[in-house]
């Protein structure tokens, strides 16, 4: 998921931009990465249904003049149940949203002949003993400036058979989130500042204009907070029996750097944050 690196001209209007028309971010959906799934051979499994209208809705896959809606999910274990009823959940919930926010061609005709996309990929990340990580992403279309970035993780303890958040592997979460923003922060900023215009690619004022609109997006998008560290997942080991090495924490567009970036993603290795886990978590990662 890592983004072109932009020119210096489109990274130099697009930080302008975004200190003097700032959005808030959207709220993320959820996807994952391909791996193959850690299960017996004999375990049974089972994908989410997709009917072809759930209360009404239309199926995962279909198309109209007015919209196409293509929606992926994955195949689970059946003692994963919970998590395939989290990620139906959230695929017709998009369904929902996306429908109601469709222009009406009547009261807007510029826009009686264009399709538009919700198109949502939800991919397994990872299996490991203890957690499964699932990702979600794509994109909304109802005919905005650009479309609408989707990002979102679901993490499920397959031990206590449930989804948890971030905060649930610590025993103390304030500590840990800031063990994280800090590791976050300072591998994104050597990041972005690599890729920082040099002298001469803009006037003196547009340099120092681009570093302070990025150190200060980086700083507000990586600060300590629940929400900030909402989107992560538990990164695979080297076999299907191995402890985790760590997290990769994931920052939707817009939330540590302008659209252009897109999607930015860190891999924090475990002894970040060993310190802080809860003891039943204490084996779940390798040190």
């Amino acid at each position: 998921m890592k983004s072109p690196a932009p020119t210096c001209c489109a990274v130099l209007a697009a930080i302008t931009l975004a200190a003097c028309n700032q959005q808030p971010m959207e709220q993320p959906a959820t996807a994952v990465s391909a791996t193959s799934l850690a299960s017996a051979p004999s375990t049974p499994i089972i994908s989410a249904p997709t009917p072809a209208g759930t209360a009404g809705l239309p199926g995962d896959h279909a198309a109209t003049q007015h919209y196409k809606i293509a929606i992926n999910l994955p195949v689970l274990p059946a003692d994963e149940q919970p998590l395939a009823a989290a990620l139906r959940s959230t695929a017709d919930d998009a369904k929902r949203e996306f429908l109601q926010a469709l222009p009406d061609p009547q009261q807007l005709p510029e826009f009686a002949d264009r399709q538009f996309d919700l198109l949502l990929d939800f991919k397994l990340a990872s299996a490991t003993p203890t957690f499964t990580s699932v990702r979600e992403t794509g994109m909304q279309d109802t005919g905005g400036a650009h479309p609408i970035p989707v990002e979102a993780a679901f993490v499920f303890d397959r031990k206590a058979g449930k989804l948890i958040t971030l905060d649930d592997l610590f025993a103390n979460p304030d500590a840990a989130r800031k063990a994280l923003a800090n590791y976050a922060h300072d591998t994104l900023l050597k990041k972005f500042m690599a890729d920082a215009p040099k002298p001469g690619e803009g006037t003196p004022a547009a340099l120092r204009e681009w570093k302070s609109n990025m150190t200060q997006m980086l700083n507000d998008g990586t600060r300590p907070t629940t929400v900030n560290y909402s989107v992560f997942v538990v990164r695979a080991g080297a076999t299907q029996a191995a402890a985790s090495p760590g997290l990769t924490l994931v920052f939707p567009p817009y939330q540590v750097a302008p659209y252009v970036f897109g999607t930015q993603t860190v891999d924090v290795p475990a002894s970040v944050f060993t310190q802080f886990l809860k003891p039943e978590y204490s084996s779940a990662f390798a040190e």
